[in-house]
């Protein structure tokens, strides 16, 4: 496939089928993500695959993730969003746990912070996190490739989950990916149609 039609092939999905995904896939979009570009050259980002049951429930227990969600209540919380925005979320509040849960691979992607996030005054400190959503996006788009689907799930409490996963203090965790092969008949969200020419800019704003 062209780039562009694995960009517009890569899609989130929450729900997966039990297609197991073979090992020598998931090596080539790991791969694929350190290929990405980073700011000092060095590529600090390093990968979990969490399979442990017992584990990924320790993670849902950390995250506060609750076995069901009050949708009513959903509904209302998002009374005046754009119209896509809430259906996307009214889709995937939900499902959180079960695809932390269920997914038949989740991806924990960690990286090496040049300014810790909470002490970071300016954006130039966040050149640590820009490169690894580089590396992200790459392993997204090279699933797209395999046909593989997934979501990034950005954890609320990173510190526990570092000490559960037994990852160093001074590593942060930049997104949680559940993935695998999408199921028959799946529903996708409809994406919100933007043209460049509303979002292209010359010279000034």
């Amino acid at each position: 496939m062209d780039i562009y039609s694995i960009i517009d092939k890569r899609r989130t999905i929450r729900s997966f089928s039990d297609k197991k995904v073979e090992k020598e896939t998931i090596f080539k979009v790991l791969s694929a993500g350190l290929k990405a570009p980073t700011y000092n050259h060095l590529r600090e980002w390093d990968f979990m695959l969490i399979n442990d049951s017992k584990t990924r429930m320790e993670i849902i227990e950390v995250e506060n993730i609750p076995d069901k969600h009050d949708m009513e209540v959903l509904n209302k919380s998002f009374e005046g969003h754009d119209v896509l925005a809430i259906e996307m979320y009214l889709d995937a509040i939900p499902k959180q746990k079960a695809m932390i849960l269920k997914a038949p691979e989740l991806l924990v992607v960690v990286f090496k912070p040049k300014t810790k996030i909470i002490d970071s005054s300016s954006v130039y400190d966040l050149n640590c996190l820009a490169s690894v959503w580089c590396c992200i996006e790459n392993i997204l788009l090279a699933m797209a490739n395999e046909d593989l689907y997934g979501v990034t799930y950005i954890p609320q409490n990173t510190s526990r989950l570092k000490s559960i996963l037994n990852i160093p203090q001074e590593l942060e965790i930049a997104t949680l990916i559940p993935f695998g092969y999408k199921p028959e008949n799946i529903n996708f969200i409809k994406q919100k149609n933007v043209s460049i020419e509303q979002k292209l800019h010359f010279n000034k704003w």
